[in-house]
């Protein structure tokens, strides 16, 4: 088919292939809450969350009430857990859609009842529990403020959650501290013994793969599903879903002597053959990778970044690569052949992680959606 300047490919099978190591990895009792926050991690969030609905997902967290609302409009039985703030004007919102809302402190429990009493409504709730990120959530040994959520008879109690801040590293001290928000999530639960909290549900993506021996209700892959966690994890099984990719729009030959792009950084002592591609930081390839000789594929050949990135370009050196062309695909993240440029490696690149890497790719960077080896059955959105 027709590729446009610049696009992502998104490999539905693959995702399916992470559900099913993820559900390898846990128990029996132990349910899938995909999180699919920020147009889940950059991958489009209408199709990744109708294919996680084909193999059997049903519950779903995301950040804010806008991601909830969208998630609601395709799937009208599934769970949806906002992680985040929603504003107390919007608390109507929260119970036309019903979504359930995380709440986390005394002060904005007592404004969300007291709204949705005024309303006449009832909201469902989960209650956050802080066991050491120190983010958001109540304390986990303020048992007393949190028995207090349960008195509220506008707000229903779905679930009762926290999350681990370091399950990615295996550094002593952090797999210690990471036992130690087991220890004290497990403790607020056994304090809360006969109320009726609901669900519950700990483990990150890091936490599903390095601490699986777990047994919540609820576990919430996020990166994970996109086979690319970031951190320190134990090997799984995992595929990249997203692969990055562009077309040359022109070849040209740089005589010696010459510099190439902004800046003036890049002077060639020889001849050299330079192709640029239709991808710039705009798009959401880093500008910080300017100057370091990133490699991507050609044709199934290595060939390095010169110069900086520009908004909506790049140039590459294909002095050394046979038969390159006009149109030619470029990959810059993804396989070509024997060879692999790894989403990981970038982020590292960037001194940043993959979450953050997958989350940058904009909206005129195309995805198209592969639900199996053939090409035929791409579908442009």
């Amino acid at each position: 088919m027709n590729h446009p300047r610049a696009w992502v490919d998104i490999h539905l099978n693959r995702l399916n292939h992470n559900v099913q190591q993820i559900n390898a990895l846990i128990s029996k009792k132990t349910k899938i809450m995909a999180v699919v926050k920020a147009d889940a991690y950059g991958h489009g969030l209408e199709q990744i969350v109708l294919s996680l609905h084909k193999v059997g997902v049903t519950s779903y967290a995301v950040a804010t009430l806008e991601e909830a609302i969208e998630v609601r409009g395709l799937l009208p039985t599934a769970d949806i857990l906002i992680l985040g703030l929603t504003p107390i004007h919007n608390v109507y919102l929260l119970a036309h859609h019903r979504l359930i809302q995380t709440v986390f402190s005394e002060s904005y429990v007592k404004s969300l009842a007291a709204a949705a009493t005024s309303a006449g409504i009832l909201i469902e709730i989960e209650i956050k529990v802080d066991t050491g990120m120190n983010r958001i959530g109540f304390a986990y040994d303020q048992i007393n403020a949190i028995k207090i959520v349960f008195s509220y008879n506008s707000l229903r109690v779905n679930g009762i959650y926290s999350h681990l801040s370091v399950a990615d590293s295996f550094k002593p001290e952090d797999v210690a501290f990471t036992q130690v928000q087991i220890n004290r999530y497990e403790l607020c639960l056994k304090e809360l013994d006969g109320f009726s909290y609901g669900r519950t549900h700990l483990q990150n993506s890091a936490g599903i793969i390095n601490q699986s021996h777990l047994q919540f209700d609820y576990v919430r892959p996020g990166i994970m599903l996109f086979g690319i966690p970031s951190g320190e994890v134990k090997k799984v099984d995992l595929k990249p879903v997203l692969e990055l990719k562009a077309s040359i729009s022109m070849i040209k030959t740089v005589r010696a002597e010459e510099y190439i792009g902004y800046g003036r950084i890049v002077k060639f002592t020889k001849p050299k053959k330079i192709a640029t591609v239709s991808i710039g930081y705009a798009d959401g390839y880093p500008r910080s990778l300017s100057g370091k000789g990133v490699p991507v594929l050609v044709n199934g050949q290595y060939a390095n970044l010169v110069g900086r990135v520009c908004m909506d370009q790049l140039m590459i050196d294909v002095t050394n690569i046979d038969g390159v062309s006009e149109e030619d695909q470029v990959i810059l993240i993804g396989t070509s052949q024997t060879k692999r440029i790894m989403m990981s490696t970038i982020a590292e690149q960037t001194h940043t992680i993959t979450n953050d890497l997958a989350c940058q790719f904009s909206l005129r960077t195309v995805r198209l959606y592969t639900t199996s080896n053939k090409k035929d059955v791409e579908t442009v959105v």
